[in-house]
């Protein structure tokens, strides 16, 4: 199984949404792809959400790294 991580910037743009729809064509069934976004940017992930379940994935969230961060954790479901 492979595992990408992108790490977003401190201020999620259209960009970073443009990189999260490409790695997931990129990506085959059973993959998962890891997102590191600014805690202070969670307001703003419903885009990146609407992406990756669009395309088929599943969605996990967490919090880490003394609260800074956010992570979204998105696994490729078998059709």
């Amino acid at each position: 199984m492979n595992e990408r991580i992108l790490a977003m910037g401190d201020y999620l743009t259209l960009n970073d949404v443009r990189r999260v729809v490409e790695a997931a064509k990129e990506m085959n069934e059973g993959e998962e792809l890891t997102l590191s976004i600014s805690s202070q940017e969670t307001d703003k992930v419903s885009n990146i959400f609407s992406v990756l379940e669009n395309n088929n994935f599943e969605l996990t969230t967490k919090g880490g790294h003394g609260g800074r961060n956010y992570f979204v954790i998105a696994r490729k479901k078998h059709v």
